[in-house]
């Protein structure tokens, strides 16, 4: 589950079903949430984005107080870059998504990578940080992510798990200001329908 770490921050390849963080509501908190797993090996955890649970891909924290406030300007300010890889239902054209998400202005990249069997293979960057952006960017374009239960309607149907991956991840080190750079292949368990959609 970890790819890189050092003293200041740790990079996560999470996978696709296990929560970014235990549910607060709950009576007994989820252990196995990446913030708990984590916090049973580091004295400081703290989180500045998060991945949908049915989503897959990489997460970075600090783990140290001295990168947290330059890690959470570099998200709150929209410096680090991410990009997922999707498979959108449909044929999908490049796009600049611009559609307010629970009200807040919500920016998103659409750049086709391949299309193929009524399918597209999509890498997507998000230029906000709004809860469920890229499922709801992509649903309101008539293209839903195949998998998405919530937003999918019968594309939902269309996989057993969201077909959306946290593929690269850039960011200026928190402490050194070095450019650093991750990337997560297509997991297994999305192999087949990204090459369904063409993507190699």
């Amino acid at each position: 589950m970890i790819i890189y770490e050092d003293e200041w921050i740790v990079v996560v390849d999470k996978p696709h079903g296990v929560p970014t963080q235990p549910d607060r509501r709950s009576e007994t908190p989820d252990a196995s949430s990446v913030e708990s797993v984590l916090k049973q090996q580091y004295r400081y955890v703290a989180l500045h984005h998060r991945l949908d649970q049915p989503a897959s891909g990489l997460l970075v924290c600090a783990v140290h107080r001295r990168a947290n406030r330059s890690l959470a300007a570099s998200f709150r300010d929209h410096q680090a870059v991410r990009t997922y890889l999707a498979v959108l239902w449909g044929t999908a054209a490049a796009a600049e998504w611009r559609r307010d998400v629970a009200g807040r202005p919500a920016h998103t990249t659409l750049s086709p990578a391949a299309a193929s069997a009524g399918l597209t293979a999509a890498r997507l960057t998000p230029h906000t940080g709004r809860k469920h952006q890229l499922r709801i960017h992509a649903a309101l374009a008539g293209h839903p992510i195949c998998g998405d239960r919530r937003h999918g309607g019968d594309a939902g149907r269309r996989w057993p798990r969201l077909a959306l991956h946290a593929h690269q991840l850039q960011i200026a080190h928190p402490v050194t200001g070095e450019p650093m750079q991750w990337t997560s292949p297509i997991p297994d368990d999305l192999g087949a329908l990204w090459a369904e959609a063409g993507g190699a």
